[in-house]
């Protein structure tokens, strides 16, 4: 592999792993959550005086959360974690619902060589203490998430003077890839040339910054256990924390000095509960919005929440595939693969699970996505075309093929459990072990596994996406290896014209598909809600991308 490779590969891996370190966590189908009871919540006041009900300015929002909230350290953050902090911690850009980038902390990111990339800084951006957010916030973030005694979730391995744990080398002082030009401009260096978006994805809407003036005398070896982490009181985005109740709520406050101008609701209060408390809660009122993604509403109370007279609902985009992933060791021959897939009726998941709320897609790709490759014709259910690709295999009908079925997403595992019925109609002889997340990812890291399903959730960069496929690496969950879809993939990674690029991943995708290493089960649309006087400004977004971008400008109607 060359160093271009090795680089590119190991900054894409550490990309991967953070979204499959928030896909374990809870996605609104299970009752693992916090009990979120009225006991404990922090709106049960508010709702008996009729707050939650009466809108105006005053009125505090309350929003529905079914994972628990672990830690505000912005380098370790799961899927909850980042939800919350989207309201106190702003990024440099912050991806939209159309796939373009909104800036936040920058103005503007600019290159000439597509390896030097110019940042500039909104100059009336501040803390929430008033001390203006500058270059040297933005260094000592850098300089603490690349010292090796600082626990981080993922890397940065793409940018330049970084070993291959994206971290610096004992000893090394200085960030090679950072440039100071001024208080509020300085310069990222990348490895190799890297296609605009790609930086932009990859680095601008990837970190949440820590105030220097408050953490420059805290060690770097004790950054992570630092107060600062579990009481983030300086922060630069529309809210200010103000108190975390374990398992309950988080309550923050509007930031009166936030530079898009001060949030128009003054208090918000993110509420931990089961999501089969979320229904009930929003009938009541205790609470006025469910996000996708965090606070998903379960299917079977999709029609109950739908005719809600106080709630407006929507659909969001189908674009986190729930994906089966085949152990290419234990099945060599891609026609046994293709049998898998013609054998699996994944309508009937979409049409029964889902109640229509889904859709189709064969890949890693949602149909919505920007590279989604839409002249790939998708896999039917066929057992009979199953059955005759596995005696043209000479498949052994004797062997078992064991399912690793992940706990938590109660949708998934009954998918799952029809799935494994569909194998076992064509004569295949399938045994499901359902694990919690961590073990089933452990195990099918280690490949060892025949059958399993995890969710990636969305991932802008099909770099980011398919570089799971390369030879040998190790997130390669598949185990899966094909000379042409290494240089295909190299090819992308290098290539600048967004264009040219699309092309590539096109390719790729097509080889995938025959070779069937991974097929989808299902992209599902997933319910969220909101109060009638809830005003986001955009309406409804279709989908959890971009969902907090403006939420300075959220309002109650009257």
């Amino acid at each position: 592999m060359t160093r271009v490779r090795k680089a590119w590969v190991s900054g894409v891996l550490a990309l991967l792993m953070v979204l499959v370190a928030a896909c374990g966590s809870n996605n609104g189908n299970n009752t693992a959550s916090p009990s979120g009871s009225a006991a404990s919540s922090p709106s049960s006041s508010a709702a008996a005086s009729g707050t939650a009900a009466s809108g105006g300015a005053d009125q505090p929002l309350y929003i529905g959360l079914v994972n628990p909230v672990t830690t505000f350290d912005v380098f370790n953050l799961d899927n909850a974690g980042i939800y919350v902090n989207s309201f106190m911690s702003d990024t440099l850009i912050a991806l939209n619902s159309s796939y373009g980038f909104d800036p936040k902390l920058a103005e503007s990111i600019e290159t000439a060589d597509n390896q030097n990339f110019t940042i500039k800084l909104n100059k009336s951006a501040k803390w929430s203490d008033g001390e203006p957010f500058t270059a040297d916030d933005v260094e000592f973030t850098l300089r603490m998430f690349t010292d090796a005694s600082v626990k981080t979730l993922t890397n940065i391995t793409f940018v330049a003077g970084l070993n291959e744990a994206g971290k610096r080398d004992e000893g090394q002082t200085e960030l090679p890839f950072f440039q100071k030009v001024d208080d509020y401009t300085f310069i990222i260096k990348t490895k190799n040339p890297m296609e605009t978006d790609q930086f932009k994805s990859q680095f601008g809407t990837y970190f949440r910054y820590l105030p220097e003036h408050v953490l420059k005398d805290v060690a770097p070896a004790d950054l992570n256990k630092n107060e600062f982490m579990m009481n983030p009181t300086v922060t630069n985005g529309a809210y200010k924390f103000v108190k975390f109740a374990k398992d309950q709520y988080v309550q923050l406050a509007a930031n009166e000095l936030y530079y898009e101008g001060a949030p128009a609701i003054k208090d918000i209060y993110i509420k931990m509960m089961p999501a089969t408390n979320l229904a009930a809660q929003l009938q009541t009122g205790d609470i006025q919005l469910t996000s996708p993604g965090v606070g998903l509403i379960p299917v079977q109370d999709f029609d109950k929440v739908a005719n809600m007279a106080n709630v407006t609902t929507g659909y969001g985009d189908a674009n986190n595939p729930n994906i089966l992933f085949l152990n290419t060791k234990k099945f060599p021959n891609p026609k046994v693969r293709q049998a898998i897939a013609y054998a699996m009726n994944r309508q009937l998941l979409v049409d029964q699970l889902l109640k229509g709320q889904g859709d189709l897609v064969d890949g890693m790709l949602g149909r919505n996505h920007p590279y989604y490759n839409k002249d790939i014709p998708l896999y039917s259910y066929d057992p009979e075309k199953a059955k005759q690709l596995l005696k043209e295999a000479d498949w052994d009908f004797g062997q078992t093929i064991e399912f690793l079925v992940p706990t938590g997403n109660k949708i998934r595992e009954q998918a799952s459990d029809i799935v494994a019925e569909n194998l076992k109609a064509v004569g295949l002889k399938v045994q499901v072990t359902k694990l919690d997340f961590p073990t089933t990812l452990q195990r099918a890291l280690k490949h060892d596994y025949d059958l399993t399903v995890v969710n990636l959730g969305f991932i802008l960069d099909p770099g980011s996406v398919f570089g799971m496929f390369l030879t040998g690496v190790g997130f390669n969950i598949p185990d899966y290896s094909n000379p042409e879809v290494d240089k295909l993939i190299a090819a992308g990674a290098q290539e600048l014209d967004p264009s040219k690029r699309f092309e590539i991943y096109k390719q790729v995708q097509q080889i995938l598909h025959d070779e069937v290493p991974i097929i989808a089960f299902y992209a599902d649309k997933q319910m969220y809600a909101k109060a009638k006087n809830l005003d986001l400004r955009k309406g409804l977004e279709t989908s959890a991308v971009g969902l907090t971008n403006n939420v300075s400008k959220w309002t109650f109607t009257p």
